[in-house]
């Protein structure tokens, strides 16, 4: 299985699904027909599994540690470290003049647009271990490093390639204008372009728990394939008297889903909406009547179909949850307002006036939004932790106080970039574009403001934070199983999190990590301490994305000291840090040291590389950039390894993220190896 190391938990939970459902438990019914569905789904998995593993073996035999000549179409591209690049996921039509059908991944690229068609020579290699998984989920089967000769060869003329082209006129269009915060965050939000989106705005979305809301999703073809939908067809009851009129609107609504889908660039979350719109549009046409938990089950196998690592996509993961956190929560409004109806007509209470209608109503929809937000926020919330993902601590408060207004900016929006493409109704355009940059910035500033909170963003440690949730999980079981009321259960609920939070906060207080994050061939090291890092970087942009967002995960907020082991860096490194030392600016064999709060780092340079040596919780740690000679050999406890070969090191450990560097010994398996270290000082 693609995730090893969780197998033995969930296949421990789908055991005793299957259990429950073979004794009957589903609806006070036998159940056998449960028991066959996930016998059957569970072999029909396997076999996707092994169909799919021996495609990715396939490719990755043919092409792994190959130069080759590749054309190719761009299906994605985002900013790169490095001026003048681009980093980009590229459809290959032909390797070396003959056809193929793979996906690859450039981190530095020259600057090219999603639609275009290159050409060029390109170093073909398995994804390291740390992020091969991240990309067999997206359908990527091998890195490809540019090496020459690359070239533009014209505009692509498929369906992805189109609907790109008319991502970015649309995206021009609305953003004309506009400020730039505001028009990013509706770039993203409309037409799925998150290339004018700013770090900080991302940020704080993030940390106020509106992350859902930038991502195109089911509520955005919930809104375009109905609001606006039965918005252009005008005397709708009169049209859905006939069938036919229902099967003419199913099918318009399935070919707008199909163009969300192309526009906002296949993402997980929108073909799972599309796909229950398809099947929804399916079910008309067939006389069935539509089922959310059907909908959503055959999207997930539809989409799993082809590449069942797609399961392990973050985004799939959050976007099932987080519907069936939707669909829970829709659940219990439903219940809730039928015992209130049901109370009320006991009581016989006489008719209400108008303005206590109108109170009624605006409580209802509030408890309808504060219901819905709070099961999407616990459904997702496991998703978070296995992940090692923050979650906002004023989630709920965001979802209540704002989420009105993603439908009128969604509108405006959308009513803005389609009025762009047509300069003789710039007017009206701009009156949209007014309106829609009003409701972005009134949006934007909430998001600043909750962000700026004390405990924003909180990160778990998912061993710990895994045990939390199953204890969570099973009180929740108990109480509904033993019928304790509401009041006694959910305090005790919230005092057992906050005991666990705090006890978890105690255990890793002055806790010393030492960790390899980046690329298996350049790989940087992060030794961190509670809210302080020392930072040994080399690499290029994956790399330095990879440090940030361990120093997101490790909540670090100072940077005490960036050392760059980069002999011949391309570009000066722009990470924030108290002190910096550049390898490359250093003499021949001079040395310098640098007492931090975490560490105590050595560096010498020589010749060729450089060797740092690090003292941190009573060990000593080695790691060498090029290539280094030494009178003597360094004493170590452990090596934190990369490419360079280790001859001048005598260690009793490795930390590494690879197995198969040349200088390893044969007989070295991965399973020897880990890519951090951790001990309470």
């Amino acid at each position: 299985m693609p995730q090893t190391g969780r197998f033995v938990p969930f296949a421990a939970f789908f055991i005793a699904g299957l259990l429950w459902a073979l004794a009957g438990r589903l609806r006070k019914s036998p159940a056998w027909g449960y028991g066959i569905c996930l016998i059957l789904g569970a072999v029909l998995g396997l076999v996707l599994t092994g169909s799919t593993q021996a495609k990715w073996e396939k490719l990755q035999t043919a092409y792994d540690g190959r130069s080759v000549l590749l054309e190719a179409e761009v299906e994605s591209t985002t900013s790169s470290y490095f001026p003048g690049r681009v980093r980009a996921v590229l459809r290959v039509e032909t390797v070396d003049r003959e056809a193929a059908s793979l996906r690859v991944e450039c981190a530095s690229l020259p600057t090219c647009s999603p639609g275009d068609r290159v050409k060029g020579r390109f170093a073909l290699e398995t994804p390291d271990d740390t992020s091969r998984l991240n990309a067999l989920a997206d359908g990527i089967a091998l890195n490809a490093a540019y090496e020459k000769g690359f070239a533009l060869l014209g505009q692509s003329t498929s369906f992805r390639a189109r609907t790109a082209r008319l991502q970015k006129r649309l995206s021009a269009a609305l953003r004309q204008g506009m400020a730039s915060g505001p028009a990013g965050v509706l770039a993203t939000m409309v037409t799925g372009d998150r290339t004018h989106l700013s770090k900080e705005l991302r940020t704080a979305y993030r940390g106020a728990g509106l992350s859902h809301v930038l991502v195109v999703s089911g509520m955005h073809v919930s809104i375009l394939c109905g609001d606006v939908l039965g918005r252009l067809l005008p005397n709708r009851k009169k049209r859905l008297r006939g069938y036919t009129s229902r099967r003419v609107r199913a099918l318009f609504s399935a070919v707008l889903a199909l163009l969300l889908v192309g526009v906002t660039g296949f993402t997980p979350s929108v073909l799972r909406a599309a796909g229950a719109v398809w099947l929804s549009a399916l079910g008309v046409w067939v006389y069935g009547p539509p089922d959310a938990l059907t909908s959503l089950g055959v999207a997930g196998v539809l989409m799993t179909a082809g590449n069942s690592c797609a399961v392990c996509d973050v985004g799939f993961q959050l976007s099932f949850a987080a519907v069936v956190g939707t669909l829970a929560g829709g659940a219990v409004v439903r219940r809730s307002q039928e015992a209130w109806e049901k109370q009320r007509a006991k009581k016989k209470h006489p008719r209400l006036r108008f303005w206590k209608r109108k109170a009624l109503g605006l409580v209802g929809s509030l408890w309808e939004t504060v219901c819905i937000s709070a099961c999407a926020s616990m459904a997702t919330f496991p998703v978070l932790v296995l992940r090692g993902m923050s979650t906002s601590l004023y989630a709920l408060v965001s979802g209540a106080a704002v989420l009105w207004l993603v439908e009128p900016i969604l509108l405006t929006g959308l009513g803005a970039a389609l009025l762009g493409l047509a300069p003789a109704l710039a007017p009206a355009q701009r009156v949209c574009s007014c309106c829609a940059e009003f409701l972005a910035e009134v949006l934007d500033r909430w998001a600043l403001w909750v962000s700026g909170w004390p405990g924003a963003q909180i990160w778990f440690d998912t061993a710990y934070a895994a045990v939390v949730c199953l204890l969570l999980a099973g009180l929740c079981w108990l109480a509904f199983h033993n019928r304790v009321r509401l009041r006694v259960a959910l305090p005790a609920l919230l005092l057992t999190a906050g005991l666990t939070v705090f006890t978890g906060n105690a255990l890793n207080r002055d806790v010393v990590r030492v960790e390899l994050v980046g690329s298996r061939n350049a790989p940087a090291v992060v030794i961190s301490r509670n809210e302080s890092a020392v930072i040994l970087f080399r690499g290029g942009d994956v790399t330095r994305c990879a440090v940030e967002t361990t120093l997101e995960r490790r909540n670090i907020r100072t940077v005490e000291c960036l050392i760059d082991l980069r002999l011949r860096p391309r570009s000066a490194q722009r990470m924030g840090a108290e002190q910096r030392i550049a390898v490359d600016r250093m003499a021949l064999y001079a040395t310098r040291r640098v007492r931090c709060g975490p560490a105590e780092v050595e560096v010498l340079r020589t010749r060729n590389g450089c060797v740092a040596r690090i003292h941190a919780a009573g060990q000593t740690f080695v790691t060498l950039s090029g290539s280094a000679a030494l009178a003597a050999p360094v004493q170590a406890d452990y090596l934190l390894a990369s490419p360079a070969r280790p001859d001048c090191v005598k260690y009793e450990a490795i930390l590494s993220l690879s197995s198969d560097y040349r200088w390893m010994p044969e007989a070295l398996s991965s399973g020897q190896l880990c890519h951090s270290f951790s001990r309470a000082e």
